[in-house]
């Protein structure tokens, strides 16, 4: 059975005004996805997809200022509306707030607070819309104690990475009670588009997690790591195919930090 877009319009709600064909990119790029048939947007194929079909981003969905639209199965209603404007200061305030978390309490994190940031997450940008992350959650202690050990096994270890029942220090994740990890296959082509889309989940993560008060810490020495791990990939479930860049460990950090930093970037404004 083909897939199909379910792109439907509630007529009563549709003023006609065209910003669904204005905003969709396929249209944009010379391609005829959206037209308007009896003064009402329609899709002309719901079930072509790709670069010469529809390109399942929902722009068409998101910009419609009535909630006329629905489209794969979606109603607005199901969805945030614009957050408001005050967000963005706050936005600023946690980007200067958040810190590296290199001591955690030994108390796991409510799943439904893992629950809400993955939530959102899911709505990182990919290139083309292609949605071909996977992300892995490692959500007890006791299962990263099992993470530990399928990395480490039973054979004799080097000093810094030796694993103690009450210590997740190992990996360098500073007794992270949790892991977040952003993954995809990458290919040869646009290669490092897909470490970007990795690198962007990342950093989405890591924001959202800190706005839920949890504490961070982001380690591309762990993903080498797992990474080398055939053992650890097949414990989390991500295809040996798949590359890392970067794993995040979070949980409730074990100090509160009263306020944020100032740092100084080069910075060249063109102007």
């Amino acid at each position: 059975m083909n897939e199909s877009a379910k792109f439907k319009i509630n007529a009563e709600k549709c003023i006609g005004c065209g910003k669904c064909l204005a905003v969709c990119p396929r249209n944009m790029v010379g391609g005829d996805v959206l037209r308007f048939e009896n003064d009402h947007p329609v899709m002309v194929d719901q079930t072509n997809f790709g670069w010469k079909g529809c390109w399942k981003c929902q722009h068409c969905f998101a910009v419609c200022p009535t909630g006329a639209i629905s489209v794969f199965g979606i109603s607005p209603e199901e969805v945030a509306a614009k957050p408001d404007p005050s967000v963005r200061k706050e936005l600023s305030k946690l980007m200067q707030f958040r810190r590296s978390c290199r001591a955690f309490r030994k108390a796991d994190v409510e799943k439904n607070v893992i629950d809400e940031i993955l939530k959102a997450v899911s709505a990182v940008p990919t290139g083309g819309n292609n949605q071909s992350l996977e992300f892995c959650v490692v959500e007890s202690r006791e299962k990263m104690k099992g993470l530990y050990r399928a990395v480490f096994g039973d054979a004799v270890q080097m000093s810094i990475f030796e694993e103690d029942d009450d210590d997740l220090s190992a990996l360098r994740l500073y007794d992270a009670p949790h892991l977040f990890i952003a993954h995809k296959a990458v290919g040869e082509r646009f290669q490092d588009g897909g470490l970007t889309e990795i690198g962007l989940a990342s950093a989405y993560f890591e924001l959202l997690a800190n706005a839920y008060g949890l504490g961070t810490v982001i380690s591309t020495y762990s993903a080498e790591m797992l990474s080398k791990s055939k053992r650890a990939k097949e414990f989390l479930g991500i295809p040996d195919s798949h590359r890392l860049l970067t794993v995040i460990g979070f949980g409730y950090p074990k100090y509160e930090y009263a306020r944020g930093v100032k740092k100084c970037k080069k910075i060249k404004r063109i102007r």
